[in-house]
């Protein structure tokens, strides 16, 4: 191998090491924060572990199944094959991943797959080095990135693989599932203990009405609403953290922010023009973690929004993103080049072309889960 990242004499050095860091201790407030809420919810209701062991350690071993085998329900999921040589865009791809891997220190080489699908894509996945794979999309090659572009894409897919990122972000359903079962059983138990619910709940079945059965399930529904919504939350921050953070060690393996700073400034310019739609768009809507950037949402062009209203809406909006938005994370690029990057150069013309795709034919399955 040439070398593990860019040595420290490298100018860059200083700049993409602090963003690293950053993102890790991003992680580290997260996974805080779904142990604050845990701890929280075990205060409050006072009480300790007991709910049913068998329904419990269903929902533990369930992300744990997810993460062993992420690779091979990544690859089910997209229809992804393994990369033909014979194919001039597969051998391109092929040499490309070949020589990131030569510089990401990662001893084993991971296998290369592609998926017929037209929406440009590459992911990452796998749950430890010596099971990983990488895969791009069919569409990948229609968004004229160069290959040191594509390079910089994989860089930020092998930054996933040196980060364990599919193993942190299935830790963290772990956590929030027993955060999950401590508030479901702590409000039951609350609700029994409270007169009027006591009556309610102790009630001769025979003897309940409509009402009672309503009143019960409308406080369950709010309750595992808010609880739904912030977990969602803290998994977001966490996965966001690590999607800038395989950024910044893509830029660490490579040396080059401003390649990937174009790459994704492409792939937003091919994906505004061709947006998933109808069904394409329900299936995209449950794979975004997959995808390198967010299919449905991501723009360069940010909403300025006029009033707190539209802030507040903007925000909530954030909170919920896979992705950090593409100007935010090329902005994080331009501060790891230690300058502006140039603006992206299309093959052809150097300037940005209508790069239209075929009309969108979902190969991707459905379900989801990996590191994109």
């Amino acid at each position: 191998m040439a070398h593990r990242v860019i040595p420290p004499d490298d100018p860059k050095f200083p700049a993409i090491r602090k963003q690293v860091l950053i993102n890790w201790l991003k992680t580290l407030t997260g996974y805080l924060g779904m142990g604050l809420l845990i701890f929280l919810a075990l205060w409050a209701f006072d009480f300790t572990y007991r709910f049913q062991l068998g329904f419990g350690l269903v929902w533990f071993i369930l992300p744990v199944v997810m993460w062993w085998f992420s690779a091979k329900v990544a690859l089910m999921m997209t229809k992804s094959k393994p990369a033909d040589p014979n194919n001039p865009q597969h051998a391109r791809l092929i040499k490309i991943v070949d020589r990131v891997w030569a510089e990401s220190g990662l001893k084993f080489k991971p296998p290369v797959y592609v998926s017929e699908n037209p929406l440009p894509n590459a992911f990452a996945t796998g749950p430890i080095h010596r099971k990983a794979v990488v895969a791009a999309t069919e569409g990948l090659f229609l968004t004229g990135m160069n290959d040191d572009e594509i390079a910089a894409v994989f860089a930020h897919e092998l930054g996933h693989v040196k980060n364990y990122d599919v193993g942190f972000n299935s830790f963290l359903s772990i956590l929030s599932m027993i955060f999950f079962m401590i508030t479901d059983a702590g409000v039951r138990m609350v609700m029994g203990s409270i007169s009027i619910f006591k009556r309610i709940l102790g009630m001769n079945p025979k003897n309940r009405g409509f009402f009672t059965g309503i009143l019960e399930w409308v406080i369950m529904m709010v309750i595992f609403r808010i609880t739904g919504m912030l977990t969602r939350i803290v998994q977001m921050f966490v996965v966001r953290s690590r999607e800038s953070g395989a950024d910044a060690t893509g830029a660490l393996i490579l040396g080059k922010p401003c390649d990937l700073a174009t790459a994704l400034q492409k792939l937003v310019a091919y994906v505004e023009k061709n947006r998933p739609k109808g069904r394409d768009r329900e299936l995209y809507r449950a794979i975004r973690p997959m995808m390198t950037i967010d299919p449905l949402f991501d723009s360069m062009v940010e909403d300025k929004p006029a009033n707190l209203w539209q802030r507040l809406v903007r925000f909530w909006k954030y909170l919920q993103l896979t992705h950090p938005p593409v100007p935010e994370r090329v902005a994080m690029l331009e501060r790891m080049n230690g300058g502006s990057c140039p603006a992206p150069q299309f093959a052809g013309t150097g300037e940005d072309e209508d790069h239209s795709a075929p009309d969108h034919v979902c190969s991707c399955g459905g379900g989801h889960h990996h590191s994109h």
